[in-house]
């Protein structure tokens, strides 16, 4: 497990966002290619102070290539944020050598910061067309780290609800339990499982495709 530390242009919505306001943290928990080249980056925003979302939304609404932007409150000092805008050049390097960011990714005066379950392979030529592409970079840890649920991408609410799902059969062929069912027993709203079950989905599957699994050969 590499822990990394990217600090990109201010041309990047990201960067430019936190530099304006490096009191905030900001923490990336999903995204989502829209067609026909968008993505869909779903944060949340926390404020050591109160929230200014007409001011937050105008800013990023202003950004070159941004399309749609949508803040709520969730609660004080919170706020999450729906954002489609152009894919940044970190996005593009991330998804160009498979490496798997675990989420949430950290935003904060400028600096991204995310743990990757990657290989020395992959790391080495990834590093080095950050520091060609993106801008300055560090790596801050290393640590050996065994595959979870966590490392796939999952959050903590996400996890939950899976580790749900699949002992109560929603996984198993055939299904054991209906998603109505499911969300009485997760407390929540059928719309609100729903959504969240393929959500889970999609990280799972990115999460798989991203990885490197091909056995390594040891030249004799």
């Amino acid at each position: 497990m590499y822990g990394i530390a990217i600090q990109p242009p201010s041309s990047t919505l990201a960067s430019y966002f936190s530099r304006l306001h490096p009191e905030l943290r900001v923490e990336l928990l999903n995204r989502m290619m829209i067609p026909p080249n968008l993505m869909l980056h779903e944060t949340r925003i926390i404020s050591p102070g109160p929230i200014d979302i007409p001011l937050w939304t105008e800013e990023m609404r202003r950004f070159p290539g941004v399309e749609r932007v949508e803040i709520q409150p969730e609660g004080p000092g919170r706020a999450i944020c729906r954002v489609s805008n152009a894919r940044s050049v970190v996005e593009q390097v991330v998804q160009k050598h498979r490496v798997l960011a675990r989420y949430p990714i950290v935003i904060q005066d400028g600096w991204i910061r995310f743990e990757t379950l990657a290989t020395a392979s992959q790391m080495r030529p990834f590093l080095q067309e950050v520091g060609r592409r993106v801008g300055p970079h560090r790596l801050e840890s290393v640590r050996r780290h065994s595959v979870s649920l966590g490392s796939m991408g999952l959050t903590p609410s996400q996890d939950a609800v899976f580790r749900t799902a699949l002992r109560t059969g929603y996984f198993s062929v055939p299904r054991r339990i209906t998603v109505s069912a499911l969300a009485e027993e997760l407390g929540r709203s059928k719309s609100s499982t729903s959504e969240m079950l393929a959500k889970i989905h999609q990280r799972l599957a990115e999460s798989a495709l991203q990885l490197d699994l091909t056995p390594a050969i040891v030249e004799p």
